[in-house]
């Protein structure tokens, strides 16, 4: 089953610890598996180097995470390869 969705913000965590929040995102991908692009708000230097990652975002009254496997920044922006938790 393809799934395409975006949303205005989201973060991505370590442990407990925001290491990244985004502005705008969309996730695309297949089965349990996608590519997460986003704007990056702020960045910590030092979480977003550390594992495992979690990706959130709200949806409503619940939230969607995804586990990051990859992590590509690229100026103001990144591309994560994500999977469901």
């Amino acid at each position: 089953m393809n799934l395409t969705a975006s949303g205005h913000e989201g973060r991505i965590k370590w442990s407990y610890l925001p290491a990244i929040t985004f502005g705008p995102w969309r996730y695309e991908g297949e089965g349990s598996s996608g590519t997460l692009t986003a704007e990056i708000v702020s960045c910590d230097e030092y979480r977003v180097t550390q594992t495992p990652l979690v990706a959130v975002v709200p949806m409503g009254r619940a939230e969607w995470r995804w586990s990051v496997r990859d992590l590509q920044i690229h100026g103001s922006s990144l591309t994560a390869s994500v999977e469901r938790l």
